[in-house]
């Protein structure tokens, strides 16, 4: 993916503290994480945007991702990016959910781009129910064609039981659509699932270099991995504060260390609002990490 130079500093702000200084001037070897930032998602926080940001900023987290799913969460969006303008030093995301069986879906992300130019932020897309590949690959062309026009790069984001599951079939996907302006994200609990939690550092090491966002979180070291089952998905066991679970994620963050990704980070929270204290926990968890890279 082609990022301009002030695209570019924009994420370092982002990213892995000490390792974006020097990895994003891409001229030196990548150092080890001294102190890195950190994103969190608004899952079980408040309605109130302004609120959202003013608390994660005090705990100690660089930016915010919000969910835009349905032309109601427009709004929202906009009021994020309304109130961060006026914020230093801190960031909002949005992944945008494309269900080709939802009548809004095919009018919320175009209506988001703008917003996300103003937010120097990503199109961020999860697709499902789509009626076949073709149909998928068409999409993404559109998507990445049309935010080429706002300045905004588009990022495929692997989400268990979706069109696009794991990395693996993000690059696939990258690939078959061959627009500079597409990368991908990397996910431990979407991973795990799919079945490559044994082999996380190699997908780190493998992906890393067409990736521009990692989500990380806790999980139990016997995760369900395997094909979607029926009824509701629990995420518990691969979906924990950083501080929980005996899932080791070194492995995977040696991995991004190790080929100087320089991108950004966010933790994983969904299904964690009835744990208190986990956002701190997870902070310091995130520090005792980067401690042993």
């Amino acid at each position: 993916m082609k990022i301009n130079p002030s695209r570019l500093r924009t994420a370092l702000r982002r990213s892995f503290g000490s390792l974006a200084l020097v990895a994003g001037l891409l001229l030196t070897p990548p150092t080890p994480l001294n102190q890195g930032s950190l994103m969190v998602y608004d899952f079980d926080l408040g309605p109130v945007p302004a609120s959202n940001v003013d608390y994660a900023k005090s705990l100690g987290f660089d930016g915010l991702v919000t969910r835009c799913s349905r032309a109601s969460d427009i709004p929202k969006l906009a009021d994020y990016a309304a109130y961060v303008a006026t914020v230093d030093d801190f960031e909002v995301l949005a992944y945008v959910n494309y269900d080709f069986n939802h009548p809004e879906s095919p009018q919320v992300w175009q209506d988001a781009l703008p917003i996300l130019a103003g937010l120097d932020a990503p199109l961020w897309v999860i697709v499902k129910n789509a009626p076949s590949m073709a149909d998928v690959d068409s999409l993404l062309l559109d998507m990445a064609r049309a935010s080429e026009l706002f300045n905004v790069p588009m990022v495929l984001y692997p989400h268990f039981d979706t069109d696009i599951e794991d990395a693996d079939q993000a690059a696939m996907r990258m690939a078959r659509v061959g627009h500079s302006n597409i990368s991908l994200s990397l996910h431990t609990c979407h991973e795990i699932r799919a079945g490559n939690q044994y082999s996380l550092k190699s997908v780190a090491t493998q992906h890393s270099h067409h990736s521009s966002i990692v989500t990380i979180a806790g999980a139990d070291a016997n995760a369900y991995a395997g094909p979607p089952q029926p009824g509701p998905h629990f995420w518990d066991d691969a979906i924990k504060p950083l501080d929980s679970g005996k899932f080791n994620l070194l492995p995977f963050l040696r991995g991004l260390n190790g080929v100087g990704y320089s991108g950004i980070v966010v933790l994983q929270t969904y299904g964690l609002g009835t744990n208190p204290g986990h956002l701190q926990r997870s902070l310091k968890g995130y520090e005792k990490y980067q401690a042993g890279l």
